[in-house]
């Protein structure tokens, strides 16, 4: 087996691992809320994510410091934590599988949000892909009235918010992607903890292990996205994302004893479909540019 086809296969491992854990760290959250409030899981998801970050990987530390980027990776951190608030929020209200079906509505968002912000040209397969995905959204929270009601908002809220820290990542040019990795939790800690007080219940032991898990496993995570992403094509390793979809609708009937309704399949399958078809339009797109990269000096030559 070749370097390439070897990277590519621990990306797609890295990627399929990652969203793993968010799914785990997603369970152990929606047990949490019967127990304790919103915002101390918050503080335990944000706090124990920058402690992890900052303890076993210092060079992000020195290069927080040193950033030149400061004012978009704050911004950075503020859409991630309340996006993460959102999340957790709709855990409250719907089944894992429902809420992670929503918010996997934030990959078309981001096609959306980039025509507006990034000036991002978007032809009309790619209209028609993004346009799939809010059917599938439609279908999932059916806002006539007979829907999932505040917890579906909440979720699409969250993928709004995901999807728009998506686009500032796109707008940062650090040298190291962990400097983005520590501040992807910092906002949400220093918020989190300054609030504590209002939001404090005494954890018992193991509850106070599953609070430190829910940081570790959320740094741990988008660690392993990071990694894969050095390995792996975006493109090519993207589409391995969704299969965090099928984690959280086996932890919600296998821990929770949720079956997702059929409205809620049938969209996450629209959604899915939607966003594999927008990956693979980049894939083209990366190809196209590609070969008109490599005819062009062959033109020069024979030119000459």
């Amino acid at each position: 087996m070749d370097e390439g086809k070897r990277n590519l296969l621990v990306a797609i491992g890295l990627v399929t691992a990652g969203g793993f854990l968010f799914a785990t760290m997603n369970a152990i959250v929606k047990a949490l809320t019967a127990r304790y409030p919103i915002l101390m899981i918050l503080w335990g998801r944000t706090f124990f994510h920058v402690a992890f970050v900052a303890l076993f990987i210092p060079q992000a530390v020195v290069g927080a410091i040193r950033t030149r980027q400061l004012g978009i990776q704050l911004m950075r951190s503020v859409l991630l934590g309340t996006s993460t608030a959102l999340n957790f929020t709709a855990l409250l209200f719907l089944p894992l599988g429902d809420v992670a079906a929503i918010t996997f509505l934030s990959p078309i968002l981001v096609a959306a949000f980039a025509v507006l912000l990034l000036r991002e040209r978007v032809g009309l397969l790619r209209w028609l892909a993004i346009a799939t995905g809010f059917a599938g959204a439609l279908m999932i929270v059916r806002p006539t009235g007979a829907g999932l009601g505040v917890g579906a908002w909440l979720a699409l809220g969250c993928a709004t918010a995901y999807a728009a820290y998506q686009i500032s990542t796109r707008m940062v040019r650090e040298a190291e992607p962990l400097v983005s990795l520590l501040f992807s939790g910092l906002a949400g800690a220093v918020l989190f903890t300054l609030l504590l007080p209002w939001g404090w219940r005494t954890p018992a032991p193991v509850d106070l292990i599953l609070l430190v898990a829910t940081g570790l496993l959320g740094a741990a995570g988008h660690f392993m996205i990071i990694l894969a992403l050095r390995r792996g094509e975006a493109s090519r390793v993207s589409p391995f994302n969704y299969l965090q979809l099928v984690w959280a609708m086996g932890a919600s009937y296998l821990v929770f004893g949720d079956i997702p309704a059929p409205w809620t399949i049938v969209g996450a399958l629209v959604i899915v479909a939607s966003g594999l078809w927008l990956y693979r339009l980049d894939l083209w797109e990366l190809r196209r540019r590609s070969a008109v990269t490599t005819a062009r000096p062959a033109s020069s030559r024979e030119g000459a």
